[in-house]
């Protein structure tokens, strides 16, 4: 009884842990979010080498895929802060 128990209890956790890893945007969507968000704010030009990979394995650990999409499609600013992809975590 007692194992029924705990494997009842390591599936819940288990299957709750794969379901919010479905959520995360994939790192060529991060890449494409952060050089649109770069052209958009007109940075694209004064990063220097382009090297953004602290800023995709934060793209990749908070931001969803909503979010991602939303702003790789972005056309304005305006667009781009309505898709809460530049906030910061609460």
């Amino acid at each position: 009884m007692v194992m029924k128990r705990y494997l009842f209890v390591a599936t819940l956790v288990l299957s709750g842990s794969v379901l919010a890893a479905c959520n995360k945007p994939t790192e060529a969507d991060c890449r494409a979010a952060i050089n649109n968000m770069e052209k958009l704010l007109g940075t694209d030009t004064t990063a220097g080498t382009g090297d953004n990979e602290g800023e995709v394995r934060r793209c990749r650990g908070g931001s969803s895929k909503e979010a991602v999409t939303c702003a790789v499609g972005a056309k304005s600013v305006e667009e781009l802060k309505a898709c809460a992809f530049m906030s910061p975590k609460k």
